[in-house]
């Protein structure tokens, strides 16, 4: 199946998610230093994990429950499976952890979309997903 997204709206949407979703990770982080730790902050793989959870909550949920996260709405498409059915936990789990692994290999599995004839980056032909303008 062929996605109708182009990189830019891809790459728009997910800017805006990255600030919200470490926005949301700091102030959870904030939270548990306030009530645990009074006045010294710890610091050390407990917070990576934190953020990383926390993220991953915002995307999954975004996806599986609504089929968009807030930059794909403002950016106007939505995410659905190859028989554009909901994407499932598996799915966007899957799309998670590869769409991390896209981005961090100098952003090769995204730049893959350019070279891919269905318009898919790596991570969405990974997970049986693909990205829809809304109607």
């Amino acid at each position: 199946m062929h996605s109708d997204v182009s990189l830019l709206r891809r790459l728009g949407a997910i800017s805006y998610d990255v600030f919200l979703a470490f926005s949301l990770a700091f102030f959870i982080i904030g939270v548990i230093l306030i009530i645990f730790f009074e006045k010294q902050a710890q610091t050390g793989n407990w917070m990576f994990f934190i953020c990383l959870l926390s993220s991953y909550f915002y995307f999954a949920w975004s996806w599986v429950k609504g089929g968009q996260t807030l930059g794909m709405k403002a950016w106007k498409f939505h995410i659905v499976q190859n028989n554009d059915k909901n994407i499932t936990h598996k799915q966007a789990f899957i799309r998670f952890v590869l769409s991390i692994a896209s981005f961090s290999v100098v952003g090769l599995g995204l730049l893959y979309q350019l070279f891919n004839k269905e318009n898919l980056a790596l991570h969405d032909k990974l997970s049986n997903t693909r990205l829809m303008k809304n109607q």
